[in-house]
């Protein structure tokens, strides 16, 4: 009786830290993710763009636009041998609220082909939500720290952090 108990409070506690710091919000904000990568990965810029913070789409010159430009972008890395083959994320950070939105940061994991192997790039994503987490816009930091993003997106809250970048992961091919 007392193992059947024991396993039980060991399942419980597992599934409640499955939820991560935020608790449901945790699965909508990585569910949307999800839908984006899919989205980068299926080649539909236009539903990759829905997801991007509507600062990152006005300065591309509105969604069709930033479609289009992204499209572009990835025709020219594909020319030099570069698929992209998968994207994943870290769970998200505490959410924090600033003036009735929400933020919080993960980690983005863009696997790709590469001409030799397999490269894997490690960036950090913003999340923001508008609407108590019912939708969330991203904003891809690449290389930018929380200073520079706070200078495209003002409502950034100072406490806001973005973890140390890492730099990629090269795998090569097996040599024949």
């Amino acid at each position: 009786m007392k193992t059947i108990l024991l396993l039980l409070c060991l399942i419980t506690g597992l599934g409640a830290r499955s939820q991560g710091v935020n608790g449901a919000l945790d699965n909508v904000i990585l569910t949307q993710a999800d839908a984006m990568g899919k989205a980068f990965i299926a080649k539909d810029y236009a539903a990759f763009v829905k997801y991007s913070h509507p600062t990152v789409v006005q300065m591309m010159g509105g969604k069709a636009k930033m479609a289009e430009d992204t499209k572009k972008s990835f025709e020219e890395f594909e020319a030099e041998g570069v698929v992209f083959v998968n994207v994943t994320f870290g769970p998200p950070s505490k959410i924090l609220v600033v003036g009735g939105e929400m933020q919080c940061t993960f980690n983005e994991m863009i696997e790709m082909r590469i001409p030799g192997g397999k490269l894997t790039a490690f960036t950090n994503v913003i999340a923001i939500s508008n609407d108590n987490g019912a939708n969330w816009y991203f904003i891809d930091c690449s290389e930018n720290n929380a200073q520079a993003m706070r200078k495209l997106i003002p409502s950034l809250s100072p406490e806001l952090i973005l973890p140390e970048p890492i730099g990629p992961a090269f795998e090569e091919d097996p040599k024949p």
